[in-house]
């Protein structure tokens, strides 16, 4: 892997950021953003770990749709830890395909960090209270990423803290998905990977978490060999998903 460019993160985040249009004698109104053009989909949710760090990294497919021009603000939230670093990029998507290549470096995505997503931003992974970042979709660059097939990416990575474990020795991490108008984003797969030497992994799950959160076990479409998974496995795409549901993994290592 290239090296990754980052965004160092403050442990405290700056101010909110809005925009506001005055009323005549009163207060300004936030008009809300209008609907995104396609429903976006994640492709692919992709998890890194070692002894040191957690890599998450999102692939999030979208249509051309009714794009007529404008800008792109989109919000995805942190946590619950926060990253220890953060980046963004857009990527094109070839003919045919339903993700973008995995070599592809796309163009990086300006990005402002805010405690909680402004009114005028739409909602792309996590939840609007949560602190987190706005990702800048210029005009420009859509236009430049869709070119290839009407299809563009957008690949969101951040560096996680190891969580600590539990009396049992599980570590968790914490995923955050997405959601359009109402509508939860359908999740097509989830990728298991470590540099650590064989062995050194023992069990892996994945669930839906939250308070009203179904608790049916989501499969991997890749693993490291050798590992424990939990039986009863569901595809991530036929999971029914609430708004306060995130994607939970849980993992054993030596």
């Amino acid at each position: 892997m290239t090296p990754l460019a980052v965004v160092l993160l403050a442990p405290i985040l700056l101010a909110n950021v809005t925009q506001a249009n005055a009323g005549r004698g009163g207060r300004g109104i936030v008009a809300p953003p209008p609907p995104l053009p396609a429903l976006p989909v994640i492709a692919r949710v992709r998890l890194d770990v070692t002894k040191d760090r957690v890599l998450v990294t999102h692939e999030i497919v979208m249509s051309r749709g009714d794009f007529s021009g404008g800008d792109l603000d989109l919000w995805t939230s942190f946590g619950p830890t926060m990253p220890r670093a953060y980046d963004a990029r857009l990527l094109s998507v070839p003919p045919n395909a339903s993700a973008p290549v995995a070599g592809d470096q796309g163009e990086p995505i300006p990005i402002d960090k805010a405690a909680h997503r402004p009114a005028h931003v739409h909602t792309l992974l996590g939840r609007s209270s949560m602190a987190g970042a706005v990702l800048h979709v210029r005009e420009p660059a859509f236009r430049r990423a869709i070119a290839a097939s009407n299809v563009l990416a957008l690949r969101i990575r951040q560096v996680l803290p190891v969580a600590p474990p539990d009396a049992e020795g599980t570590r968790e991490i914490v995923v955050r998905l997405g959601m359009e108008s109402g509508t939860p984003l359908t999740v097509l797969g989830i990728d298991f990977s470590t540099s650590e030497p064989a062995g050194w992994l023992t069990t892996i799950s994945a669930q839906l978490c939250g308070p009203n959160a179904d608790p049916y076990v989501i499969g991997f479409d890749t693993a490291p060999r050798g590992t424990e998974h939990t039986p009863m496995r569901i595809d991530p795409s036929a999971a029914t998903r609430r708004a306060t549901d995130d994607l939970c993994i849980r993992y054993v290592a030596r």
